[in-house]
């Protein structure tokens, strides 16, 4: 089967690359039209993670078509599209991606899913959430020229369609031994679907049951959308097969916690998503953690770390500030008020405002396009206010934030923060890529410092202890192990800090990172 001549793309012309949520169906007992309803409808559950643009690969028995485009699924997939590409028979396979910039020029070639072709022209298509490290290694094992620009996908691609062995099987276990980093896997290849996690199990990737059929996903969220039943989450360095014939795990996974995001939990991932907290509860799903949950206990952890004297009410920022910040006033006793709202109708309400970071000197217009106060005078006349957000990374929309409630008449704005402060960019799979544009790091993550940058009376930060009780809670207050080396707090109790430490489970280079022996002393 050629495929080439069948690949549609809509390429935007903005300057960005690419990430951060896959999806992946093999239902053969469902028509094709319901199977592509179904992978938008699920990429719509996964558009948070990724709102630069989305695309879709469909494989039936004579085909491989994709389309790519700007924006989100719905901007994406018109009508138009939507009717052309549900013409033709029951496909093998679809892989959808909705994309977020981290590695990689934006071109034609990066975008995604991506097909690379075999010597003997078999088509390969993959869909990746990371980031992988020792790209310059990939490079030198494809063995040709790769483009300027290309991503660390379109890398692996190629390295995948080159590689060597008697089945594809054979071939994506070995590849994937020559690479590192943080990557989910979605890889469609004849009439097969492959699932994969790295190692350090840094991103996720969700199993889920349609009928006879299997859909695979960054978040259970997506789940919910196409009404599917969640199965478990993959193992990390687990390798799993599916087609008609069913599911079969052609490499088995490591047991453990591995070094899950721990910006999953902050930032990434919706409050009705969830996550196991245990490496024992990946296929106990009733056992998970919703984001919901977590985010309420750092707001609890907070209010034990922080009370702000004499505060008037608490303000959640929509949407990942909400549940915090409800948290917070519950276990402080301050009155919670929904004063700031997200604005659905204006064209900026439908976005993050920290993953639209081409633009950030119109950072101030989206703010108050996506945020309105409720501007009555006489609520905010004098108010002692606590705001709470997720995290603080450039400090550009605290800072709108902030003149905003000034400007209704507070006169003091304090900030809770459900994530430490981020001193350090990241090689795994979010756009944080200097130093510089953090602005915890500018100021030497002094939270005084840091509110006078932004005009805030004060900052308030989460401890990195108390971060990790709220991921862990069971119930009861947890004792946080702390190792020698403090920095490796997150490594040491599953999960990847490095954009708070500087220590990630694995370095730029692919070398992985061993913590060294916990201390008696605990928190």
């Amino acid at each position: 089967m050629s495929g080439k001549e069948n690949i549609a793309v809509s390429s935007p012309e903005w300057s960005l690359e690419e990430k951060c949520g896959i999806l992946g169906l093999c239902l053969p007992s469902v028509d094709r039209n319901s199977q592509l309803n179904i992978a938008i409808k699920g990429e719509i559950g996964l558009w948070h993670r990724g709102q630069q643009g989305a695309g879709i690969t469909i494989k039936d028995r004579k085909y491989l078509r994709s389309h790519h485009g700007e924006g989100g699924p719905e901007q994406t997939f018109p009508r138009d599209i939507i009717d052309d590409f549900s013409k033709g028979e029951i496909p093998d396979w679809i892989i959808g991606q909705t994309r977020y910039g981290t590695n990689g020029a934006w071109d034609r070639i990066n975008l995604q899913p991506m097909t690379a072709y075999s010597a003997n022209n078999e088509a390969v298509t993959v869909g990746h959430n990371g980031q992988f490290t020792a790209i310059e290694k990939m490079k030198e094992e494809v063995g040709e020229s790769i483009p300027d620009g290309a991503s660390d996908t379109y890398i692996f691609s190629r390295l995948l369609a080159k590689a060597q062995g008697s089945s594809w099987d054979e071939k994506i276990i070995s590849t994937l031994e020559k690479v590192s980093g943080a990557y989910s896997l979605v890889i469609g290849i004849g009439d097969s679907l492959y699932l994969a996690r790295d190692p350090q199990g840094i991103r996720p990737l969700m199993l889920g049951k349609i009928g006879d059929g299997f859909i695979a996903v960054s978040e259970t969220n997506a789940l919910d959308k196409v009404e599917s039943t969640l199965i478990r989450q993959l193992k990390r360095g687990e390798v799993v097969k599916i087609n008609k014939e069913g599911v079969k795990t052609i490499k088995e996974g490591l047991d453990g916690e591995g070094n899950f995001c721990d910006f999953e939990w902050d930032y990434f991932s919706r409050p009705d998503s969830s996550y196991p907290l245990t490496a024992e509860d990946l296929d106990n799903p009733e056992k998970w953690r919703s984001i919901y949950e977590f985010r309420k206990e750092c707001g609890r952890n907070l209010a034990k770390e922080h009370i702000i004297p004499n505060a008037d009410f608490v303000i959640g920022i929509p949407d990942s500030g909400v549940p915090v910040s409800i948290g917070y006033a519950n276990a402080s006793g301050i009155p919670y008020e929904q004063l700031i709202l997200r604005d659905h109708y204006d064209p900026n309400g439908k976005w993050r405002l920290f993953q639209t970071d081409y633009d950030k000197g119109g950072i101030q217009q989206r703010v108050h396009g996506k945020l309105s106060l409720v501007s009555n005078p006489r609520i905010w006349k004098d108010k002692i206010v606590v705001l709470g957000e997720d995290s603080i990374v450039r400090g550009d929309t605290s800072k709108a934030t902030t003149e905003m409630v000034l400007d209704a008449g507070a006169k003091e704005v304090h900030w809770i923060i459900g994530f430490p402060a981020l001193m350090h960019p990241c090689h795994l799979g979010v756009s944080m890529r200097t130093n510089e544009e953090l602005i915890a790091w500018r100021n030497n993550g002094d939270p005084k410092k840091i509110a006078e940058e932004i005009g805030a009376t004060s900052i308030n930060y989460i401890s990195p202890a108390g971060f990790i009780r709220a991921r862990l809670k069971s119930g009861r207050d947890l004792i946080v192990p702390v190792p020698q080396n403090q920095k490796e707090i997150f490594l040491v109790n599953g999960g990847c800090g490095g954009c708070l430490t500087g220590l990630h489970p694995i370095s730029q280079e692919g070398v992985i990172y061993k913590t060294k022996e916990l201390t008696p002393a605990s928190v």
